[in-house]
């Protein structure tokens, strides 16, 4: 009989390979549960698809990328923000008792637990040749199916993202106890199971995506959507510019027909009652003290000052407390509001880290949680496929190219921040990115964007990590030694594969 072998274990089913009895499900065999829970496989779609949808914009890992980025800042100990927003950067603690390490686990076990289940249920279905009904009777195999490569494609796909190695988990009776594969092949795995899911989507004109509660994805939204997830996630496998350079222009050509397949109007969800919302939006918009929860940092008006005022870091002098700013940008007074208020922010624990500037766009003041029905969440905006696009362009030394994504009328620098034009070379269109990116993206880029662009251009502070390492309770299982990465000592520090795991110190600002 076919059983899990892996330490994230998955669901009651898998608890045995002999049955004692019939009446309780935890005693039945893999194939004995299959029998007789005709909704097994869709009940194990729904989990994979939720968890990875719910995983791809999670507060835990979100924001602290979010921090990492200096898209956002922090003094609270809560989930140890102070750690990830610190300058100097620290070294990640990778000690499963420390605070801040559930981030790292949480995201570690949620894609993996996706994964699991979706193998699961391509394992019934294409293995065992079994069908799978819903609770109300109706065959689901062919829907279960695109959801089940769906989930494994977004799952080893992040998870190569945002962690340095890991498993490759396409066989229900896997037995590997190491971690043999690295993040590349971890995001190309995903990618072809992408690409699977398209297949399966164009085999199945009837589709029925209904696994997320409440919603029902239409089947040309889930194409682009597939299509934007793969461009998404084959663009952030660099760990600094020179991987990224050196990818070459096939690679980046395989990430400009995905962007040119994906949205072209933002995909929201709206929330229903215990369904899908954005916990990262939710936490970094959340209202706290006269403020917010988890504040601007200063480089978003630092970016955005017209005049060029701002500096990059908060004067530490507490008599000075910076005025607004003033811009050009149209969309700036939409997307954040400017506070007198420090709100959570502790000058004890370091005055540079403080901010005026809250995120007001998706969430506050109006609502104070996106978790309530009815709330607008956005899952992927139309704008990062152009900036997808444009930064392939790039990548391909086609600036013109390039500059012309980012200067159409409709883009949103133009429709709505009514800015000027884009000249075609490389420092500008690199500046203009990382503007768009830090502005219009934002925290709607989920759990690791803007991070990730920040990362493939050197941008991010020196002494950042540019990944998280095997959280280590799982290292531990299999008798590894913990390792980590970041702090500013380690700036320059090499994974295993070679990729640049420790920011070197030449990002957007200097490190202190």
């Amino acid at each position: 009989m076919k059983k899990y072998s892996y330490y994230l274990v998955p669901l009651i089913l898998m608890a045995s390979c002999e049955s004692i009895g019939f009446d309780d499900p935890s005693t039945l065999t893999n194939a004995e549960a299959i029998q007789k829970i005709k909704s097994l496989g869709y009940v194990l779609t729904t989990s994979s698809v939720q968890t990875a949808f719910e995983t791809t914009t999670n507060n835990a890992g979100g924001s602290h990328f979010s921090l990492w980025a200096d898209q956002s800042t922090n003094t609270n100990g809560s989930q140890s923000w102070w750690d990830f927003a610190n300058e100097p950067r620290l070294r990640l603690n990778n000690n499963a008792a420390y605070r801040g390490n559930a981030a790292v686990r949480e995201v570690y076990s949620n894609f993996y637990q996706a994964n699991l289940d979706a193998t699961k249920v391509i394992d019934i279905i294409e293995n065992q040749q079994v069908r799978i009904y819903d609770d109300a009777g109706a065959d689901r195999t062919a829907d279960c199916l695109v959801g089940a490569y769906y989930a494994k494609g977004i799952s080893q796909g992040y998870l190569g993202v945002i962690f340095d190695r890991g498993i490759i988990v396409d066989d229900v009776s896997l037995s590997v106890r190491e971690f043999p594969h690295s993040y590349k092949d971890l995001i190309e795995n995903g990618i072809a199971h992408l690409d699977k899911t398209l297949q399966l989507v164009e085999a199945t004109p009837d589709l029925r995506f209904d696994f997320l509660t409440g919603i029902t994805i239409s089947r040309d939204d889930l194409i682009r959507l597939t299509n934007s997830m793969a461009a998404r996630i084959l663009s952030s496998v660099a760990r600094d510019q020179a991987e990224a350079e050196g990818l070459g222009d096939a690679y980046w050509n395989r990430v400009l027909g995905y962007a040119s397949r994906g949205f072209t109007t933002d995909f929201l969800i709206t929330t229903v009652v215990g369904g899908y919302y954005n916990a990262l939006v939710d936490v970094l918009e959340r209202p706290y003290g006269g403020a917010t929860y988890v504040p601007v940092d200063i480089k978003i008006p630092y970016l955005v000052d017209k005049n060029h005022t701002t500096p990059n870091s908060y004067p530490v002098d507490n008599s000075i407390i910076l005025g607004p700013i003033e811009t050009d940008d149209g969309r700036f007074y939409t997307y954040f509001a400017y506070t007198s208020n420090f709100g959570i922010l502790l000058e004890a624990r370091g005055r540079n880290l403080f901010s005026n500037y809250v995120r007001t766009r998706w969430m506050y003041p109006a609502l104070s949680t996106l978790n309530v029905a009815g709330a607008s969440n956005p899952y992927f905006l139309a704008e990062e496929l152009r900036l997808l696009r444009a930064e392939a362009k790039y990548w391909l030394r086609d600036y013109a190219g390039a500059a012309a994504e980012l200067n159409a009328t409709s883009a949103a620098r133009k429709a709505k921040g009514g800015l000027p034009d884009i000249a075609p070379n490389p420092a500008d269109l690199r500046d203009a990115l990382h503007y768009e990116y830090a502005i219009e993206i934002d925290a709607a880029g989920g759990t690791f964007v803007p991070f990730t662009f920040m990362r493939r251009h050197d941008l991010l502070q020196g002494g950042t990590p540019t990944q998280f390492p095997v959280p280590q309770i799982q290292l531990e299982l299999i008798g590894l030694d913990t390792y980590t990465f970041g702090g500013k000592d380690y700036a320059g520090e090499r994974g295993i594969y070679g990729e640049l795991a420790t920011a070197n110190d030449n990002g957007w600002k200097r490190s202190p």
